[in-house]
């Protein structure tokens, strides 16, 4: 596999905001199979950097390659999911409709029985017909993790997603993860939480002061 057939490559990235440098000359790449979790104090820009790869912020400057493509192109935008700290869903769809709509947007029609399925192991299969604005921040989460795990990517990126679930969800988060990188994929995700590198026998990646470091 080249360099550029890897599901992430990322070549000198920084990105600065207001003109204050955020992240300098980032160089990291994520093979196949592989689950890598950045780690770093509050405010290293954790969320900054994955919003970066997702072209999330136009004004950063090196390069990022998804399977070989720029992030911003459609045919890249089909390679990867992401899910930010704050669940994005949509407030006038109801469950089950964001599980059909997602599916759709990919081209995956095969994706939302796995959404469904996701949503039944999740404990919330009975709340399909509800809409996101009645659920609290754990049950928000849970969808937006079931419709990213229901699509088949070869890159899946998300931004503390074990924040506000419940101990059963955590596992079964951690479960699916390591089955996702069996099966080839790859995840990026990020964690304050200690037991993670253990729990996922995951690769480290630290941002410390701007830099990253392996």
């Amino acid at each position: 596999m080249s360099a550029r057939e890897a599901p992430l490559e990322v070549q000198e990235l920084s990105v600065k905001l207001g003109g204050v440098p955020i992240i300098a000359h980032a160089d990291f790449r994520l093979q196949a199979g592989e689950l890598a979790l950045l780690t770093g104090p509050n405010g290293a820009g954790k969320s900054t950097l994955l919003r970066a790869l997702v072209n999330l912020l136009p004004s950063s400057s090196g390069d990022v390659f998804v399977s070989g493509l720029r992030p911003g192109v459609p045919a890249a935008r089909a390679r990867f999911v992401y899910v930010p700290d704050e669940a994005a869903l949509y407030e006038d769809l109801t469950l089950a409709e964001h599980m059909t709509f997602t599916a759709l947007i990919y081209q995956q029609p095969e994706a939302a029985p796995r959404m469904r399925e996701f949503l039944d192991l999740f404990g919330l299969l009975d709340r399909e017909d509800e809409y996101p604005s009645t659920h609290s921040r754990g049950m928000r989460q849970k969808l937006a993790l079931a419709l990213a795990l229901g699509l088949d990517t070869p890159l899946l990126i998300l931004d503390e997603p074990y924040n506000g679930l419940d101990l059963a969800s955590q596992q079964l988060l951690n479960d699916s993860l390591k089955q996702r990188c069996s099966a080839g994929g790859a995840v990026l995700l990020t964690g304050h939480q200690s037991e993670l590198l253990d729990n996922l026998g995951a690769r480290q990646l630290s941002l410390q002061d701007g830099r990253l470091s392996a």
